[in-house]
């Protein structure tokens, strides 16, 4: 278990903190063994994410968050977890794009920021992308080159505080955007999310490894 599970979430918190100054004022090598995604990606400035004794990837906490090494590490990091749907790559204008289906069935392209991914065209990929980067149009990356308008149907919205995350179907599975507690979003209506394509990442079907070309 986690070192600090047994505490409530106030004092977890405030815990995690006090380790953080600690490591900060000894400037010496800590190791933290913990299933508690929160306090590696608090905690480390490396993280080694391990699956049935196997070292899955070895990173920063960026690195393993915004590039994972795989699925494992993919769906284990973030909460709620990275969006994973079943997708084929399609040339459109000479760049590759991710080919979805939305709630009715309709095909949409979602251009990638990763010209490699040509060499995959018409083939089979896991398309990769976290809540965050899906979001509404207002709340949309501005730094971003690649924002990608999607319209799809909303199947849930949940408030949670600074947060409102909303469910939709995308590609047969279910993918959650994380929106600004303010945005005017409901339960059955079509809407106009913003997908930031420069944070989508594409895993081989076959190998769960994440394509890198």
């Amino acid at each position: 278990d986690a070192p600090l599970s047994n505490l409530d979430a106030k004092l977890r918190v405030d815990m995690r903190t006090e380790i953080k100054k600690l490591h900060h004022n000894l400037k010496t090598t800590i190791v933290y063994v913990t299933h508690d995604q929160i306090e590696a990606m608090t905690l480390s400035t490396r993280i080694a994410v391990m699956n049935k004794g196997f070292v899955q990837q070895l990173g920063t906490p960026k690195e393993i968050y915004d590039t994972p090494a795989n699925l494992f590490v993919a769906t284990f990091m973030g909460s709620p977890a990275m969006n994973i749907v079943p997708a084929a790559v399609v040339m459109e204008g000479g760049q590759p794009h991710a080919a979805v289906t939305d709630a009715e069935g309709q095909v949409r392209n979602l251009r990638f920021s990763q010209p490699g991914l040509a060499a995959w065209e018409g083939k089979p990929i896991l398309l990769g992308i976290r809540p965050e980067a899906i979001t509404d149009p207002e709340g949309a990356d501005r730094k971003s080159g690649n924002i990608v308008s999607l319209k799809n149907r909303v199947t849930v919205t949940e408030p949670a505080g600074a947060d409102t995350f909303v469910t939709m179907t995308l590609s047969g599975k279910d993918a959650i955007a994380r929106m600004r507690a303010d945005a005017n979003v409901t339960a059955g209506q079509v809407f106009d999310f913003a997908v930031n394509m420069e944070k989508a990442v594409a895993f081989d079907p076959a190998t769960e490894d994440r394509i890198t070309a």
